[in-house]
């Protein structure tokens, strides 16, 4: 088979998958929780590989050190940004 078609056959199965998941999403009905932990873990692949790539590449230019502060600090951030925003009725907005 040539890899024209290979490769035209590979966009066609990927295609098609796309639009009967968009068709399932339309037709089915599905618990928003379901939605949520289905998209908080796709967040979180995307999230993990890139930071994998950013830390990969930290740690060549600037060094582990540095990039173990770096990583660290923004933890901290995100976590005390979370907290303030917890404290100032963050989870009332959605409903929880």
């Amino acid at each position: 088979m040539p890899v024209w078609l290979q490769a035209g056959l590979w966009g066609l199965l990927g295609g098609a998958a796309l639009l009967l998941g968009a068709l399932a999403g339309y037709l089915v009905r599905v618990p928003r929780y379901l939605i949520a932990g289905v998209m908080a873990f796709g967040s979180g692949v995307l999230v993990s590989a890139l930071s994998i790539d950013l830390v990969e590449q930290s740690i060549k230019r600037g060094g582990a050190a540095a990039t173990a502060i770096g990583f660290l600090g923004g933890g901290v951030v995100y976590t005390l940004a979370n907290i303030a925003l917890s404290r100032r009725g963050a989870l009332s907005r959605l409903g929880g």
